[in-house]
């Protein structure tokens, strides 16, 4: 799924299907008013598959990088890592401690390493380009409704964003990727 079929989608949701030319269209050919929905829906995109991947449904990938100095650094990596889940080393896991810039090795491995992690998505300048979520199995319609209420947000009209997130929330949830929060009894002194 594309970044332009997602808000088309939230688009018609809102009722603004005067905004779905502009999505193709030429920088020259826009108003500034048209331009200004436009990058307003797009930054509500960004903003709203951030939240998917980090909160509900980890991107994970995977990459063969070069060990130096016992360490791996972070801009090895392709993506910006938020969580290591595992580094290999010839074929076995490697214990490691992760740090704020690098991966420390603690078995001394020099080479190549493969590592496992969880990433925060790109992010998206142009219509054409494609959602890292839609591997997970997330809907241009889920994304769509959270498009939709955070744009309502932005532009201070809380009731319809209200509106919009619960619809966002009970999709999550039909998804199985909003779980039921753990409540814990009080406490009572007897």
């Amino acid at each position: 799924m594309t970044v332009k079929e997602v808000l088309t989608e939230a688009a018609s949701c809102l009722g603004r299907e005067d905004l779905i030319p502009v999505f193709g269209s030429e920088e020259s050919g826009l108003s500034a008013e048209e331009k200004l929905e436009r990058d307003a829906l797009l930054r509500a995109y960004n903003f709203v598959e951030n939240e998917v991947a980090l909160d509900y449904c980890a991107i994970r990938k995977e990459e063969t990088v070069e060990v130096g100095e016992n360490r791996i650094y972070y801009t090895a990596f392709s993506c910006v890592p938020v969580h290591i889940r595992k580094v290999i080393c010839g074929g076995y896991l490697a214990r490691f401690a992760a740090y704020p810039a690098y991966i420390l090795m603690s078995d001394g491995w020099q080479g190549a390493a493969t590592v496992v992690y969880d990433c925060i998505p790109t992010t998206k300048s142009s219509f054409d380009e494609e959602s890292e979520l839609s591997a997970c199995g997330v809907s241009a319609r889920l994304l769509a409704l959270g498009v939709a209420a955070q744009y309502c947000l932005v532009n201070g009209e809380t009731g319809r964003a209200a509106v919009w997130d619960k619809k966002f929330r009970d999709a999550l949830r039909a998804k199985n990727l909003l779980r039921r929060t753990v409540s814990i009894r009080s406490r009572r002194w007897v």
